[in-house]
C-alpha cells in the first residue's frame, strides 16, 4: 500500500536519524499564493542542519511514486516557484519512498536535491554542503511505476512504437497494429501500457497522436524485459526448452511444416545468418510444439534422428509472444524480425551484442 504524501513526510521526520549528519532544526507549512505557484498549494519548508556545521532551508515537495513523469513535473513545480520567489538559498528538495537511477539523473541535471525513504538522497546546499548516499535497494516495492509492461503481450506495445515510424493517432490503431501482425492484444493492455510509457517520459501525446520521444531507451527497456522473460528464475534456467536433431536438408524440413502448418521461425545465429550478419553451421528455430514438430517429421523424407551430441538443428519450444510478432515470413522459411533477433542477440553472449549493434542501427533509423 503506497504511502500518502503526508505520510512520507511523517516517516522521513520521525527517521531522521538514518540521515545523519543532516538534522532538522524546523518544520513551516505554509499556504502558497496560486499568483507564485498555480501546481503547489501549500509548501513545506525544512531548515536543516549538519551536525556541529551549518545550516540551510529547504522547500520540500513529497511524492507518493517515483515516475520520471511525476518527478520531471515536481522539478518543474519548484524551480519555477523558486525563481518566482527570487530565494536563491532555498534548496529544492524531493523526497519520495524511493529514487530510480534515471529519476535521480533528471533531477541531477535540473540542480533539484532528492531524499528516498528507502535511505538514498543527494543534498546539494549553500556553504558547500555536499552529501551523497546512494545504492540502498527499495524498500516501497509497490512504489514502482512499471510493472512488467516490457515483458509478454505488454511488451508488443514498445515493439509496435519502434516498428511504425510514423505516430500513432489512436489506442485503436496501436491494437490494430499489433493484431494484424500476429500480436493478440486488448485495447485494455494496449491502454494501461501506454499509460505507463508516457509516465516513463518515453512517449508523448499531442494532437491525438502518440509520438515516441526516445526510441534508444525504449529499445533498452525492451532488452531488460526480455531478459526478465526469458530467464525463469535467480539461477538462470532458461526457460525455453530445447530440442537438438541431425537434419539432412533442412529445407525439406521447412517445407514439410510449412504443409502441415506447424509454427516455426528461423532465429539466433541462424536468423541472422539468413539476414546476412553472421556465420553459423547450426540451425536453431523456434517452434510452438515439439509434439507438432515430431508429427510432421513422419512427412519428411530426409531423415531426422534425435542426436544431443552431433546435431545441428535446434527445435526451441516457445509460445513467448516476443517470437511470434511480425514474422519476416517467406514461403518455407520464416524468420524473426529486426527487434526479435536484436533481443536474443543482446543476451546471446559473447558473440550476439556484436551483431545487435548492426540491428540497433536499423531499429533506430527514422
Amino acid at each position: 500500500m503506497r504511502l500518502k504524501e503526508n505520510e512520507i513526510m511523517e516517516q522521513f521526520e520521525r527517521e531522521i536519524d538514518r540521515y545523519a549528519p543532516l538534522k532538522i532544526k524546523s518544520i513551516l507549512v505554509k499556504t502558497l499564493s496560486q499568483d507564485i505557484s498555480p501546481d503547489i498549494v501549500a509548501g513545506t519548508f525544512i531548515e536543516f542542519c549538519i551536525a556541529d556545521g551549518p545550516c540551510f532551508k529547504a522547500m520540500v515537495e513529497a511524492k507518493t511514486v517515483a515516475t520520471p513523469k511525476i518527478i520531471s513535473q515536481a522539478a518543474q513545480q519548484l524551480t519555477a516557484y523558486l525563481r518566482r520567489i527570487d530565494d536563491k538559498t532555498i534548496v529544492p528538495v524531493v523526497i519520495v519512498p524511493y529514487m530510480g537511477t534515471e529519476q535521480a539523473k533528471l533531477l541531477q541535471r535540473e540542480g533539484i536535491s532528492w531524499i528516498d525513504l528507502s535511505g538514498n538522497m543527494v543534498i546539494r546546499a549553500p556553504n558547500g554542503i555536499y552529501i551523497e548516499r546512494t545504492g540502498r535497494k527499495n524498500q516501497f516495492p509497490d512504489t514502482s511505476p512499471i510493472k512488467k509492461i516490457f515483458e509478454g503481450t505488454s511488451s508488443l506495445v514498445s515493439r509496435a512504437l519502434l516498428l511504425k515510424k510514423e505516430p500513432f493517432c489512436s489506442l485503436y490503431e496501436v491494437a490494430d497494429f499489433i493484431n494484424q501482425r500476429g500480436g493478440k492484444i486488448t485495447m485494455s493492455t494496449v491502454s494501461k501500457v501506454l499509460s505507463s510509457l508516457d509516465e516513463e517520459l518515453l512517449i508523448t501525446r499531442s494532437t491525438g497522436c502518440i509520438y515516441v520521444t526516445d526510441r534508444e531507451r525504449l529499445l533498452e527497456k525492451l532488452t531488460q524485459g526480455y531478459r526478465n522473460y526469458t530467464w525463469q528464475n535467480e539461477n538462470k534456467t532458461y526457460k525455453y526448452k530445447t530440442y537438438t536433431f541431425a537434419v539432412e536438408n533442412i529445407s525439406s524440413l521447412f517445407t514439410v511444416f510449412y504443409e502441415q502448418q506447424v509454427d516455426y521461425a528461423s532465429c539466433g545465429f541462424y536468423a541472422a545468418k539468413l539476414k546476412g550478419l553472421a556465420t553459423t553451421d547450426r540451425f536453431t528455430v523456434f517452434i510452438k510444439s515439439i509434439n507438432a514438430a515430431r508429427k510432421a517429421f513422419e512427412f519428411d523424407p530426409s531423415n531426422i534422428k534425435p542426436d544431443a551430441e552431433f546435431g545441428q538443428l535446434d527445435l526451441i519450444e516457445t509460445k513467448n509472444p516476443y517470437v511470434w510478432f511480425n514474422l519476416q515470413d517467406k514461403p518455407f522459411n520464416n524468420t524473426v524480425d529486426d527487434i526479435e533477433l536484436y533481443l536474443e542477440m543482446m543476451v546471446d553472449t559473447p558473440r550476439g551484442p556484436k551483431i545487435a549493434e548492426t540491428l540497433k542501427e536499423r531499429i533506430l533509423k527514422v
